[in-house]
């Protein structure tokens, strides 16, 4: 009788507490699981599609075909045509000289998209302070002159018009009028009379991991651009639009029915299907080509913008979901990979039909997060037969 129950109590430490196979949560589970979750009625008959990222099935899906927006999910396309056309270890720099005119000064740069106006964000994250350059242009032609200077020239290269603009407007809140003027590489070299300062960029992969995991949209935009010109594009909404449908073409990935309209997926416009989505996770799934941007998506409960996710709604989830997650008006998307044992599911929901309200959207999240919970669960390791019987025998009565 006690070894009856020794091996009873052996087998339960083993499956339960030791993780030894379980069928608790098989694929017939997982797809279960999510054919409830696309008939919720808070996420609004979304657009559903879940994979066995091991055996590359399709084991639910749901209007998986539609075109629906993909808010921020639409970056996981401007992470892999990143990581497929930019070197990850290239940095950008942005140089301040003076000029060899009077009272001017050149500023220089490779379009640098870690750049920023925000000096909140420039101290918060190390990014080229702009903000901080027209002040020390403004600083050094003062210092040059020995007496105020009220009127000055900016000659600027490689940084965005935008960027100039900004710095124009700052000066003129210090009193100072300034007349900013775009030049060619060779103009900008050829007006450089004395070099003040020189800013670099943290690299690609740092800055694409960045934009991926807290879902920066200037950021996002500004180096889909860069991939863009890299594949031999123009650098703009055009552009960006050909290189995500050169990526995706290479996968061998129908985009037909893609719409961009932006880097980023900040446009209402942007159209994607759930089964694009997914085809892109399954690619990009153990392909050391494109692990930057799997390495770069936000895990549940723990980074970037799930990292409040999951603690309150579904804690079993912790760690073991990471994914890419959207946000717009009306908008509720999660794309990416959840761990249940020795599986791990590539999941893509995609609810656009929502009323536009913060609680709405709160709601369609919370659910999503409660429906992954009931699929995730950690592998844990078996425990040693030599282990296992020490545990028996001081157990056994």
């Amino acid at each position: 009788m006690k070894k009856l129950i020794g091996v009873a109590v052996s087998a339960l430490f083993c499956g339960v507490l030791f993780g030894t196979p379980s069928t608790a949560f098989a694929p017939e589970r997982a797809t279960t699981v999510f054919s409830n979750l696309a008939k919720d009625p808070d996420l609004r008959n979304p657009s559903v599609i879940l994979i066995d990222a091991s055996t590359k099935e399709v084991l639910f899906e749901s209007n998986s075909f539609a075109a629906r927006k993909p808010a921020s999910t639409l970056k996981l396309l401007a992470g892999v045509s990143v990581a497929k056309y930019l070197d990850p270890k290239m940095r950008f720099q942005t140089s301040l000289s003076i000029a060899t005119e009077e009272n001017a000064v050149v500023i220089q740069g490779d379009l640098d998209p870690w750049a920023t106006f925000s000096a909140y964000n420039a101290k918060r994250l190390g990014q080229t302070s702009l903000k901080y350059l027209a002040y020390r242009a403004h600083v050094e032609l003062e210092a040059q002159a020995g007496a105020p200077v009220k009127k000055m020239t900016l000659y600027y290269n490689g940084i965005y018009d935008s960027e100039a603009k900004n710095m124009k407007v700052y000066l003129k809140s210090k009193k100072v009028f300034v007349t900013v003027k775009p030049v060619n590489a060779v103009e900008a070299q050829n007006l450089v009379s004395e070099p003040v300062m020189n800013s670099i960029s943290p690299t690609v992969l740092q800055m694409t991991y960045y934009f991926m995991k807290w879902s920066d949209n200037i950021l996002s935009e500004r180096m889909a651009r860069l991939a863009a010109k890299s594949a031999g594009y123009e650098q703009n909404t055009s552009g960006i639009r050909a290189v995500f449908r050169k990526v995706l073409s290479e996968m061998e990935i129908d985009s037909s029915k893609l719409v961009v309209k932006d880097g980023s997926g900040l446009s209402h416009d942007n159209r994607v299907s759930a089964k694009l989505l997914g085809d892109v996770l399954l690619k990009i799934y153990d392909n050391p080509e494109y692990k930057l941007v799997v390495d770069s998506l936000p895990s549940g409960g723990i980074s970037g913008t799930l990292n409040e996710r999951f603690i309150k709604t579904a804690p079993q989830a912790i760690g073991l979901v990471r994914a890419k997650t959207g946000t717009l008006n009306g908008t509720v998307t999660l794309a990416g990979y959840v761990e249940s044992e020795d599986r791990e599911y590539i999941f893509v929901v995609i609810a656009d039909r929502l009323s536009r309200s913060y609680s709405a959207s709160k709601v369609a999240r919370d659910t999503l997060d409660r429906y992954l919970g009931k699929i995730a669960l950690p592998l844990l390791p078996a425990l040693p037969v030599e282990e296992s019987a020490t545990v028996v025998s001081s157990i056994t009565p």
